[in-house]
C-alpha cells in the first residue's frame, strides 16, 4: 500500500500497530536470546562434567553435595517435561542443534524487526509530511 494515499488518521493507526508489533517482536527476540544462553550454559556444564563430586540443586538457592556414578550419562529435557538419557557428547550435540536452531530463528526475527522499523520510519515520515501540509493549508 502507498502511504501517501492514506489520511493522517490512518497513518497514525498504522504507526500504533507497527509500534506494538515491534515491541512484541523485540520481546520474542529477547526470549530467543535467553533460551540460547541457557543452552550455551548447559553445553559448557556438560564439557566440565569431569568431576564426580557435584552440588545438586534442591531449590534456586539450596544445594547439597552429590556424587556422579556415571558422568558420561546425562538426562536431557527434550521438551514439555520429557527427558531422554544421552551420553555427554550426545547432550552437547543436542545443545548445539538447539543453539543453531535458535540462532536461525533469531536471525529471522531480527530481519523482520529491521523491515518493520523501516516501514515504521516511512509511516512516521509520511505522517509528519501530511501534518505539515495540513498546517500549511490552514494558515
Amino acid at each position: 500500500m502507498d502511504a501517501e494515499t492514506l489520511s493522517p488518521q490512518q497513518l497514525h493507526a498504522i504507526k500504533g500497530q507497527l509500534e506494538e508489533e515491534l515491541e512484541k517482536l523485540t520481546t520474542s527476540f529477547a526470549q530467543l536470546r535467553h533460551a540460547r544462553t541457557k543452552y550455551m550454559a548447559s553445553r559448557t556444564a556438560l564439557e566440565d562434567l569431569e568431576a564426580r563430586d557435584v552440588l545438586v540443586p534442591l531449590t534456586a538457592s539450596v544445594y547439597v553435595p552429590g556424587r556422579l556414578i556415571e558422568p558420561n550419562k546425562v538426562m536431557v529435557e527434550i521438551g514439555t517435561g520429557y527427558f531422554v538419557e544421552k551420553t555427554r557428547d550426545g547432550g552437547k550435540e543436542f545443545c548445539e542443534r538447539k543453539m543453531k536452531m535458535l540462532r536461525e530463528n533469531m536471525d529471522k526475527v531480527s530481519n523482520y524487526i529491521n523491515q518493520r522499523r523501516k516501514t515504521l520510519d516511512l509511516v512516521v515520515q509520511t505522517l509528519q509530511k501530511k501534518i505539515k501540509e495540513q498546517q500549511a493549508g490552514t494558515n
